[in-house]
């Protein structure tokens, strides 16, 4: 099945229709395409069956079914987002998660050493003098100071391990509409990068419990 027939597919599932054939869809089409099975997960199979590797990708999208509360669901309105949360998360869970995070890291792009960039994000992973953990809502404050090294070395080493023509690129956009954020987009399609480790699971533990971790000033804060 190529990409255009998948998305095809996908949109007869949303009960979307295709004026032509000759249309093109393109990711951004699909975007907000997860939050159609909010919030049990229950049919959300379907979208991977025709995929001879579906499995693996189902796998890990049940997970940010499972952290839904259903209760918020029952009102007039809403979450637009898969938003974790948990009542008392204890310090050293929350610090051992980031130091899990920050060895995945550095442990994936070593492998890459000589590529542009990713030699200066191992040195800066290597150098983190610390986490530190936030009060509720700051996180945002130091999201405006990140430091870009580690970020942009990343968003290489995962394009570079891309195929651009296979199916599961049309859910690209709507991988990324879970969360707003490339890193939860990265976790649930880990499998399509061929990569070592699994240097987002951490982070995407974090998430789960309603937290977020960023570095900036050669530390890492959680949120």
């Amino acid at each position: 099945m190529d990409k255009q027939t998948y998305a095809r597919y996908l949109l007869n599932l949303m009960d979307e229709e295709v004026d032509s054939d000759e249309v093109v869809i393109e990711e951004d089409t699909l975007y907000g395409y997860f939050q159609m099975y909010m919030p049990s997960g229950k049919g959300v199979e379907a979208t991977f069956e025709p995929l001879g590797d579906g499995e693996a990708y189902l796998h890990r999208i049940v997970r940010i079914y499972e952290m839904l509360d259903p209760e918020d669901f029952g009102g007039e309105t809403v979450p637009g987002y898969f938003n974790g949360k948990a009542d008392e998360v204890p310090e050293d869970v929350l610090k051992g998660y980031g130091e899990q995070h920050i060895k995945g890291l550095k442990q994936l792009l070593d492998e890459f050493a000589e590529w542009d960039g990713a030699a200066e994000a191992t040195e800066y992973l290597a150098g983190i003098e610390g986490i530190q953990l936030l009060p509720r809502g700051e996180i945002d404050s130091v999201r405006e100071s990140c430091d870009p090294d580690v970020y942009e070395a990343l968003f290489e080493v995962v394009h570079e391990h891309k195929n651009y023509d296979e199916p599961i690129e049309i859910l690209d956009e709507a991988y990324y509409s879970i969360a707003c954020d490339y890193w939860i987009s990265y976790y649930l399609q880990w499998h399509r990068y061929g990569l070592k480790g699994d240097p987002f699971a951490p982070y995407f533990e974090l998430y789960r419990l309603g937290y977020s971790a960023i570095f900036s000033q050669r530390k890492l804060y959680i949120g």
